[in-house]
């Protein structure tokens, strides 16, 4: 079954979805319609041309209220309010609601009870969604029923997770503190602002190139949400400026004292089995850049690793905060289109 995707929002994450699905059309999704405010030709434009990915490793132009990506036609809406988009016209089965705008689990709602699609992945960390569900850690808690409107968190919730869960189901794990540094983000400025964007926290409208700016984000929490048998959680967040590769690092006690090759083998392991393709394991000594357009969850850097006699324990591991985490995306997509009661009806439509 072929899971017809409609994406709300081409910036970032939108145009990393596209390309991975023009790269690998075999994943068992296709994208048949998007919406965005930007022109059709805008949008091409930015598909085309991107100064973090390079150039579009394909074809890519505009065709009146068409994208035309690789010979594969997508429609192109361009409403402001998701109760307006049309998705059942395209037979869109999930939306990826990529605007950063519409995270409440209501408003994204609204593309199912008045566009007509039939469930809705939320890329961010959502407020009052049906479920958090975190590939690797508790995405088959997933119930068609009544999960409708579904986020994945956040790209750093997913990093850590994917190291937690190890951590926990190896050795145990308590009295965790986590550390996540991001790398910029569209939505912080190039200048200082104090309005326009659409956090609280002042510090976030300052130059993002200037300053390690900290963000009160709420990862513990949603790392807990995932991961409930892990206890209380103290965390750390940070925007650095770097264009592409975040960090996450954990540290904690686990319930007896372990080396660092007993913890480095349970990760490598981890990645080559349960865990493959969501976590991966590089042994070389890494940097941010070298995560750029890696799509797991989290690149384990073994190097990082630390224990105490008594055991504590800390490790780290990279992760592309848009590549990964759009993977991730479109894993949910897949995991809930799948799994719709009635398959849908959409017709595949060619430029040829």
């Amino acid at each position: 079954m072929t899971v017809a995707i409609g994406i709300n929002g081409l910036g970032r994450i939108g145009r990393s979805l596209t390309r991975i699905v023009a790269a690998m059309p075999q994943t068992g999704v296709e994208i048949t319609a998007v919406n965005d405010i930007a022109s059709t030709e805008k949008l091409a434009y930015g598909l085309r041309r991107d100064s973090l990915r390079g150039s579009f490793p394909g074809t890519v132009t505009a065709r009146g209220e068409y994208l035309v990506v690789n010979d594969r036609l997508i429609r192109t809406f361009h409403h402001e309010r998701p109760e307006r988009i049309p998705w059942a016209e395209e037979g869109v089965d999930v939306v990826i609601e990529a605007t950063g705008r519409f995270r409440a689990g209501g408003a994204a709602r609204s593309h199912i009870s008045h566009g007509g699609a039939r469930k809705v992945v939320i890329s961010a960390s959502a407020d009052d969604p049906d479920a958090f569900l975190v590939f690797g850690a508790n995405h088959n808690s997933y119930n068609p029923a009544v999960h409708d409107v579904v986020s994945p968190a956040s790209c750093g919730v997913n990093a850590l997770t994917v190291m937690a869960k190890v951590l926990l189901d190896r050795f145990g794990l308590r009295s965790v503190h986590t550390s996540v540094m991001l790398a910029t983000q569209g939505w912080q400025r190039v200048q200082d602002a104090s309005v326009g964007t659409s956090r609280d926290d002042p510090r976030l409208g300052r130059a993002s190139a200037d300053s390690i700016i900290p963000h009160n984000h709420v990862v513990g929490d949603l790392v807990r949400v995932a991961l409930p048998e892990i206890g209380e959680m103290r965390y750390s967040y940070y925007c650095v400026p770097t264009p592409i590769g975040s960090l996450a690092e954990i540290s904690g006690m686990t319930d007896r004292p372990v080396t660092v090759e007993e913890i480095n083998r349970a990760m490598a392991e981890a990645a080559a089995g349960p865990l493959r393709g969501i976590l991966a394991y590089d042994p070389d000594p890494t940097v941010s850049i070298d995560v750029k357009n890696n799509p797991a969850s989290c690149l384990f850097d073994p190097s990082g690793t630390q224990t105490t006699a008594d055991g504590g324990v800390k490790v780290r591991g990279w992760f592309d905060n848009e590549w990964g985490f759009s993977n991730r995306l479109l894993d949910l997509a897949r995991l809930v289109g799948e799994r719709l009661p009635v398959p849908s009806s959409h017709v595949s439509w060619s430029a040829a």
